[in-house]
């Protein structure tokens, strides 16, 4: 059974789904966020991942960032710290990957990997979700 927050209400910049059998949290950015409306989606995805219980670290995640040319230096700034904060840490997902389309998305997704180098990059979202369905 799938679960989409999408079900719930629309939000314009962003989708929010969650595939219980694959343990697969998407997360698709439809509009660029600055730091406080991705603080918010943050919380929506903790929560969600949150919601796999025992099993929060064998899932996995797609960011799926294919709409947006990049965000805001304030917004990766931030992601950079929740990625590397402990709290957060506890939580992580088993893999993680981002879909990107343009040379500046790719090097926001590099400065995230310097704080967690596993992170996946794609230009294709089927290429990415088959990548996190690897053991």
């Amino acid at each position: 059974m799938r679960y989409s927050a999408a079900a719930m209400h629309t939000p314009l910049t962003h989708r929010l789904e969650v595939d219980r059998p694959r343990k697969l949290v998407i997360l698709e950015i439809r509009e660029m966020l600055g730091p406080e409306d991705a603080a918010w989606v943050g919380e929506e995805l903790r929560a969600a991942v949150r919601s796999f219980g025992d099993a929060v670290g064998q899932h996995v995640t797609l960011y799926d960032g294919s709409a947006v040319p990049s965000l805001p230096t304030a917004t990766i700034d931030m992601l950079r710290q929740t990625f590397d904060n402990p709290a957060v840490r506890a939580i992580w997902a088993r893999k993680v990957a981002f879909v990107v389309k343009t040379a500046t998305a790719r090097m926001q997704v590099k400065r995230l990997q310097q704080v967690r180098p596993d992170f996946g990059m794609f230009d294709d979202r089927d290429a990415a979700i088959a990548w996190l369905m690897e053991p």
